[in-house]
């Protein structure tokens, strides 16, 4: 898909530096990390009393913590091209883990206007898409995974953006966060720097020092309290411990702007690429519309900021990419399905009241599994979610009464008014959006 704007790539990378002009004169940095596979309540600051994340706990303590942050595709390479492109799946055409390239003449991502504009574009970490880092706008890859599962010690990787995989000998969250350190030691600003684990996704390897934690107790006790109960037993023991090492990563990457001075000026974002069901309805994986897949750790610190530890307002990770060019005085070259959070970080003044997702590609090949999930859209107000499928039907939940979402309210009498009000929210979306998912069959 090309700019909505009419730009071509030759246009576009003539006309970019002129922004710059006119731009902050102190543009911050920004330091973008993903976990992958992240249950929301896997975080203390997320009213957990049985994990250890204190250094994730601290950022939101140093900033806000969007306690209804949701991922707007709930799966590892859609997710990054939400992330990359500002859009939804179903407009850049990165469907999902099957459909990992966007639509043919699409350009240029969020991250190649962040590179024009001035900005120094770094990746470290997992990719998981098929263009590669440098045609998607990264001016540097010191270390990272090219494809979307790893095992933890001594990994296959790539350093820079022409070199074959090898073995680098570590933990690959180690490796990662000393690289990641690495580059803010002699980093310049304005900087844009994407780091992505990909802990806690399996196969999970934890050592001792983190297992010793959390070894001993039984899994069904430490469950996070909100999970809801039954379904297939989970390991959470190892689950934990994996996290509480990214926690100590996220901590050393803080410890090194804080040590470097370089805070204050700096937009640091930690968010889940997605959740994770974790056995909740017999489900280990993500993609499918409830809470343990869609809701995610959501966290936002650093100088721009206003600290207020907690923030209720529904937010969607494709907010991301337009609040970075936001604050990088960048104006779109192409109109975002996004809107940016600076208001709310800056403010602490709520200005949205919901939040979407969707899920567009209803093959078996889009799941590693061979099995398909049906195509849909939701939208998720602070009290309620409406979900409405590709073949018409419905299911509505009020998941702050009922977290467990055991309840389905769109058969039952009373919500007549509640439906159509979420009804109309997302077909507004679908019109803003162009949504093919506007054709599906009215609601049953």
């Amino acid at each position: 898909m090309k700019p909505a704007t009419g730009l071509s790539r030759r246009t576009f990378l003539g006309a970019a530096a002129a922004p710059l002009a006119a731009a902050p004169a102190a543009r911050p940095n920004i330091v973008f990390i993903f976990s992958d596979d992240h249950h929301w309540q896997c975080l203390g600051a997320n009213g957990n009393p049985h994990i250890r994340t204190p250094h994730l706990d601290r950022l939101a303590a140093r900033g806000v913590n969007f306690t209804n942050g949701i991922i707007t595709t709930s799966q590892c390479a859609p997710s990054r091209g939400i992330m990359l492109s500002g859009l939804e799946t179903f407009q850049s055409g990165l469907l999902s883990n099957g459909q990992t390239s966007f639509r043919e003449g699409f350009e240029p991502t969020v991250v190649e206007q962040m590179r024009v504009s001035g900005y120094d574009t770094v990746l470290i970490g997992k990719w998981h898409i098929r263009p590669t880092p440098r045609a998607c706008g990264f001016a540097k890859a010191p270390l990272w995974l090219a494809g979307g599962s790893s095992k933890y010690q001594d990994p296959e990787l790539r350093r820079g953006h022409s070199s074959a995989a090898e073995t680098v000998r570590g933990h690959i969250t180690d490796l990662f966060t000393n690289a990641a350190c690495e580059y803010l030691e002699s980093a310049r600003s304005p900087f844009l720097l994407w780091l992505t684990y990909n802990a806690p996704h399996t196969p999970w390897y934890a050592s001792g020092e983190f297992r010793r934690h959390y070894e001993g107790k039984d899994p069904a006790a430490i469950a996070p309290p909100i999970h809801p109960p039954g379904g297939k037993p989970y390991d959470w023991v190892t689950y934990y411990s994996v996290i509480t090492h990214l926690d100590e990563a996220v901590g050393k990457v803080a410890d090194t702007l804080d040590r470097r001075k370089l805070w204050e000026n700096t937009l640091v974002l930690f968010v889940g690429d997605n959740g994770f069901m974790c056995g909740s309805r017999g489900i280990t994986g993500k993609v499918v519309p409830y809470e343990e897949s869609i809701r995610v750790p959501f966290l936002a610190a650093g100088g721009p900021v206003r600290k207020m530890a907690s923030q209720d307002m529904p937010a969607s990770s494709i907010d991301l990419p337009a609040t970075w060019l936001d604050y990088a005085g960048v104006r779109p070259a192409y109109p975002l399905s996004g809107h940016s959070l600076r208001k709310v970080l800056e403010t602490g003044v709520p200005d949205r009241d919901a939040a979407f997702a969707t899920w567009a590609d209803g093959r078996p090949n889009a799941l590693a599994t061979g099995r398909a999930v049906e195509p849909f859209r939701l939208v998720r107000t602070l009290s309620h979610k409406l979900i409405r499928w590709e073949s018409g039907r419905e299911e509505l939940y009020a998941h702050r009464q009922d977290p467990a979402e055991t309840r389905n309210l769109a058969g039952e009498a009373g919500s007549e008014a509640l439906l159509r009000d979420l009804r109309g929210r997302l077909a507004a979306r679908m019109k803003e959006t162009s949504d093919p998912a506007l054709s599906w069959p009215a609601p049953a």
